[in-house]
């Protein structure tokens, strides 16, 4: 009894981080492997020595149940709108950097099937940056940094977009109260070496084909 109460604690616990953080998502992916991987060693122990007892398999086949129950949950979790028509340019672009970071940071557009709401989401959030730019220009710092990010993810991978991206990400990288951030400064450079490859160039700081921990 004692057993089964804490199995459905983990797992109410499990299903409720996996849905309020999609990050979690990628934590229970890694205990999975880990736990799939003791089972996998004590499996062939049990088959060479025979002497691990069947009850050793129970914890770590619970652990694995409960973990895809939280996947299966995360994946369940709605999105958020990918993006914002408040009016306020601002806002909108920093909604729309938000959501673009916030789905690449979402287990399931790791996944095959989701990839076409992926791209329809980054269209969505593309056309928004082209229109705010055609319409009412971008002069803020820190919105040509959000506005260069979302070009820079634009779908179609046009070198033409990513030259842009560029342009706005270097004049926010200039700009005084940006030139000490990371990110902004990261930006520039990677903008520049995508719009570089884009067009069969070499890049130049290789911020492409790597990892970034901050910024993708």
């Amino acid at each position: 009894m004692v057993k089964i109460l804490s199995y459905g604690v983990g797992v109410v616990a499990i299903g409720y981080m996996s849905y309020q953080y999609p990050l979690f998502s990628f934590v229970l992916l890694g205990t999975l492997v880990l736990t799939m991987f003791y089972i996998l060693i004590a499996g062939l122990l049990r088959v060479f020595r025979k002497r691990i007892r069947g009850n050793w398999f129970h914890t770590p086949l619970a652990i694995v149940s409960i973990i895809l129950i939280g996947l299966a949950v995360g994946l369940l979790r709605p999105l958020h709108k990918p993006l914002l028509e408040s009016g306020d340019v601002s806002k909108d672009l920093e909604y729309a950097y938000m959501m673009d970071q916030g789905d690449r940071k979402n287990l399931k557009f790791f996944l095959g099937a989701y990839r076409k709401q992926m791209k329809e989401r980054d269209s969505l959030r593309l056309a928004q940056v082209l229109n705010l730019k055609r319409e009412n220009g971008i002069d803020e710092g820190v919105d040509k940094f959000h506005a260069a990010f979302i070009l820079h993810h634009n779908p179609q991978r046009d070198s033409i977009l990513y030259r842009q991206a560029y342009s706005l990400a270097k004049e926010a990288a200039s700009e005084p109260g940006l030139t000490d951030d990371f990110q902004v400064q990261w930006l520039s450079k990677a903008t520049y070496d995508r719009w570089m490859l884009s067009i069969g160039k070499e890049q130049k700081y290789n911020t492409q084909g790597g990892v970034s921990l901050e910024v993708k």
